[in-house]
């Protein structure tokens, strides 16, 4: 009867599949569940905000474990720093969240230009909870632990006071985006508390992260804390990292790149991030507005066309005055060669000269071309690193590079003619 039933229903309301509705309940449980909603899109891949929770992890583990040990064992503290789109903040929320796993009590804060060691210091106070303040304080003011600071200019003794007030085994401070800080005292007495707390044996910790390409960049020439400090600077992903990260983000939304998008995805990013990110989203929303959940050449075209439409016209401008002036024949391919040459982990070319050439990443200038670059300002000389040169805006790798990846999605480039490998070759295996 109740199988009749069932029937009787699904002609009612027009269901094809009969037989299914009206099969016994016991089949009906035995089935496999249907598969869980795939992520969106932009929580998989998320160029415009950093990523937190373990899963998120693709490559960093190294820097995580040396920050955990670091902060942990060596009771050190540590400066987290490199150039924008490499993950500084994202490796932050990880490092964080595997502090508080362990029993600290971190509390944060974002740097503005204005910030001053006052401003600073109380923003982190107030981000600890009242309840582990270890004395009642009469008539308190202010958010989180603040009552317990004194309402004058604060001193690095004071920061250093504070672990004595508090019902916990140890605190760690972190401090976001302090290259944003312009006010000199900020720094130096910060530079003074971590000597302080670090001589006396406190068990409160800095982590102080921000853009820069040395560590005094960030935290001014202070010798003195040098053995008090670990330096992480942040190296590039390698490919096999990147190609990592682009599969587990189709996997957790539910797209299949094939091997010809990540090698594209790879070989534009080099090592960055961020761009992979940007890419992979972009390749992963053309995909899903087409209806399917295989990624296909169209998606890669769309995706390039659309990054290349959002270049900044500060790129587009130098890219055009660099191979639309006319003095040196053949500049775009020589571009294409150079944003392709040999670089390290931090994104820097070794250069020799020879009596005709600059060698630059193992590729070959004519002379012209390299003091044209360098006088520019399109090659710099990283800070104390005379035989080595770095692009100054990464935006003009990434625009040349998808400006190849169009013409070899289009056929149009022959990569022999020019002595450079096509874009789309194979990705690079890692150590």
């Amino acid at each position: 009867m109740f199988r009749s039933f069932l029937t009787r229903l699904a002609r009612r309301l027009g269901w094809a599949n009969q037989a299914s509705v009206a099969a016994p309940v016991a089949e009906v449980a035995a089935r496999p569940a249907a598969p869980a909603q795939s992520a969106l899109p932009t929580d998989v891949f998320t160029p415009t905000r950093p990523r937190s929770g373990r899963k998120s992890l693709v490559g960093r583990q190294a820097e995580l474990t040396r920050i955990l040990d670091a902060v942990l064992d060596e009771t050190a503290h540590v400066v987290l720093y490199s150039e924008r789109g490499r993950g500084k903040t994202s490796l932050s929320n990880l490092t964080i969240e595997a502090l508080r796993r362990r029993g600290a009590i971190v509390a944060r804060c974002a740097c503005e230009a204005e910030s001053t060691f006052d401003t600073i210091a109380r923003s982190l106070v107030r981000d600890l909870p009242p309840s582990l303040l270890s004395v009642e304080l009469p008539d308190a003011d202010g958010e989180g632990c603040e009552a317990m600071l004194p309402q004058r200019s604060l001193r690095p003794a004071d920061i250093a006071a504070i672990p004595a007030s508090l019902n916990c085994p140890f605190v760690v401070f972190v401090i976001d985006e302090f290259d944003r800080v312009t006010d000199l005292e900020t720094r130096t007495r910060l530079a003074d508390t971590i000597k302080l707390l670090s001589d006396r044996g406190i068990r409160l910790y800095f982590m102080v992260v921000g853009v820069s390409d040395t560590l005094e960049q960030i935290i001014g020439q202070h010798p003195s804390i040098q053995r008090n400090i670990v330096p992480i600077h942040l190296p590039l992903l390698r490919d096999d990292e990147i190609a990592g990260m682009l599969t587990k983000g189709g996997q957790q939304a539910g797209i299949s790149f094939t091997d010809a998008a990540v090698r594209l995805v790879v070989n534009v990013a080099r090592g960055m991030p961020y761009m992979a990110q940007l890419l992979g989203l972009r390749i992963t929303q053309a995909a899903l507005r087409r209806g399917d959940e295989q990624v296909q050449d169209v998606d890669l075209v769309a995706a390039v066309n659309r990054l290349l439409d959002e270049t900044s016209a500060a790129v587009v401008s130098t890219y055009a005055s660099l191979v639309g002036a006319g003095s040196e024949p053949g500049m775009s391919a020589l571009l294409f060669r150079l944003v392709n040459a040999e670089q390290d982990q931090w994104g820097r070319m070794a250069v020799a000269r020879t009596p005709s050439h600059v060698v630059v990443g193992g590729r070959r200038l004519p002379e012209s071309v390299w003091n044209r670059l360098m006088d520019t300002g399109i090659l710099i000389q990283p800070e104390g690193e005379g035989g080595m040169v770095q692009f100054r805006d990464r935006g003009l790798v990434y625009y040349v590079q998808l400006l190849a990846a169009r013409a070899d999605l289009a056929g149009e480039r022959q990569a022999a003619a020019n002595g450079a490998p096509p874009l789309l070759r194979p990705v690079a295996s890692g150590s």
